[in-house]
């Protein structure tokens, strides 16, 4: 992918998870059905949000996350439904401490005037990257019992089946996208190695939430989940 391109994905995929968006990659596959995103109430989408920089809309939307609410668009505190089970429910925009915006920095620029080739475009990159690999954490969060939605990027397995792996709030990021903020990606450690999760498999995760920023090579990690369980995703159903 050309640079400026990267450039205008990255910043389009920043916020995906923020855009209230349903589930739409492997739902069907696994039991929930299709459905169709919706526009998002309050904060601007990614590709809005990239549209205001580069002066381009990029299409961002498709890339679906999951695990957002009502509760979730109004930056309130998390769900209740799952106390039963003694976790605490979140959505990804949970995570995300109030008021912080990776994009202040990259609005305005109008990127499709400047080449692959400028150098500008290449320190902007760098400057994105750094801004996504450290953003803030929500430090409440440290040692919380919870649970949280999202798509499988396998990090470590072995015959007895997968034992770590990245949480990510949409589909393809850290894959087929590049990483999303540090405060969007979740290190899973799984008390129990989980047999017939594959890449890009939706799930929901359960265990004792830590503020760890941890750089793999699918990209950096703000949150580390010590789970207790791992279990498919079923839109409608927790």
């Amino acid at each position: 992918m050309q640079r400026r391109h990267a450039l205008i994905a990255t910043l389009a995929s920043g916020f995906a998870p923020l855009t209230s968006l349903m589930p739409l990659a492997r739902a069907a596959t696994q039991g929930a059905p299709s459905v169709r995103p919706r526009p998002a109430a309050g904060p601007a989408s990614g590709a809005s949000a990239s549209a205001s920089a580069s002066g381009t809309g990029t299409g961002a939307s498709a890339s679906a996350s999951i695990g957002t609410s009502s509760a979730a668009a109004s930056g309130a505190g998390a769900s209740a439904a799952g106390g039963a089970s003694g976790y605490r429910e979140l959505t990804w925009r949970h995570l995300v401490p109030m008021g912080w915006d990776p994009m202040k920095k990259f609005r305005g620029m109008n990127l499709d005037r400047l080449g692959d080739a400028n150098p500008r475009i290449i320190e902007l990159m760098d400057e994105m990257r750094a801004e996504f690999d450290n953003a803030p954490l929500v430090e409440t969060l440290d040692g919380d019992a919870v649970k949280l939605p999202g798509y499988v990027v396998p990090l470590q397995s072995d015959k007895e089946g997968l034992r770590e792996f990245l949480l990510v709030p949409y589909f393809g990021a850290c894959i087929h996208t590049p990483p999303p903020p540090a405060n969007q990606i979740v290190h899973v450690r799984l008390a129990r190695p989980a047999q017939n999760v594959r890449a890009m498999d939706t799930v929901w995760t359960s265990g004792v939430m830590r503020l760890e920023r941890v750089a793999t090579e699918m990209g950096m990690s703000g949150y580390r989940l010590d789970a207790a369980q791992v279990a498919p995703y079923r839109e409608g159903r927790r």
